[in-house]
């Protein structure tokens, strides 16, 4: 006689399921841990000891005004408002000083470092674990990550754009579509560099695609050259109109008129 096992003992718990496909503990897991922690501690640890600089003077100001229901109007001279917004919620969240309105930088610190671990797939076992040391042990990171700028949200932004077009080029899957757009619109309301990064994303797949088109099979070689003429044309073209735009800026600058009757008028 056949005997059946309770459902509830056939079906284990998803709990139960989780922690049996967890990772498994390796040296990799464990130094990726060690980096983690690593990047709280120094980004975290003793926050409020430095004094506030002019610019986190402004930051934290206008950050507090907001938090306290007295708004925020945008000015271009404080980049972007996304920084205003997330020092307003961790005064909310976490009460003002100048230790908590560090906290959206040393968590975008943290997370830059964690973030990497993404391009294991990419860089290799080795290469991702230094790329994430290098990261930890950045002079500019860190100073950043304990600093009210934007430079900081910046990093994970860039390092998610990044991951964002290498997924979809693998999978061609939508979500990695939206991560795309998320990570450039917050990336543009963080601070002007998205147009930079986006223009070297863009001249990147330009370069990429094209080395791919002109390796595929062309059924007439007349195809391929008039392809070729089209392209150096293209890139011509955007070296003149690189140079002229370049060209008009020096001249405004060198046409600039100086301030007159100001010598001496710094002390009074």
């Amino acid at each position: 006689m056949t005997t059946h096992a309770p459902q509830e003992q056939l079906e284990s718990h998803w709990l139960d399921r989780l922690l049996a496909g967890s990772v498994r503990i390796n040296l990799e897991v464990s130094l990726y841990i060690i980096l983690l922690i690593a990047a709280l501690f120094t980004r975290f640890y003793d926050l409020e000891s430095r004094v506030m600089s002019h610019d986190e003077s402004l930051h934290t100001q206008f950050s507090w005004y907001l938090s306290e229901g007295r708004g925020f109007s945008h000015d271009p001279l404080m980049h972007g408002p996304l920084q205003m917004h997330l020092v307003a919620l961790s005064y909310f969240l976490f009460g003002d000083s100048d230790a908590t309105a560090r906290f959206p930088a040393a968590a975008a610190g943290v997370l830059a470092v964690g973030l990497v671990i993404l391009f294991r797939r990419y860089l290799g076992r080795w290469g991702a674990l230094t790329a994430a040391l290098l990261m930890l042990i950045s002079p500019y990171m860190l100073y950043y990550s304990r600093y009210v700028r934007n430079e900081a949200l910046v990093v994970p932004l860039a390092l998610l754009m990044f991951y964002a077009v290498f997924r979809y080029y693998e999978t061609r899957q939508p979500r990695w579509l939206y991560l795309l757009a998320a990570s450039l619109a917050l990336h543009a309301t963080a601070k002007e560099t998205s147009f930079i990064y986006t223009a070297q994303l863009l001249i990147f797949l330009i370069i990429f695609f094209a080395w791919r088109i002109l390796r595929m099979p062309w059924s007439q070689a007349r195809h391929k050259a008039i392809f070729l003429l089209g392209l150096g044309a293209a890139a011509v073209g955007g070296v003149l109109a690189m140079g002229a735009l370049f060209q008009g800026w020096a001249a405004s600058g060198s046409q600039a008129t100086p301030l007159q009757g100001t010598a001496g008028a710094g002390v009074n």
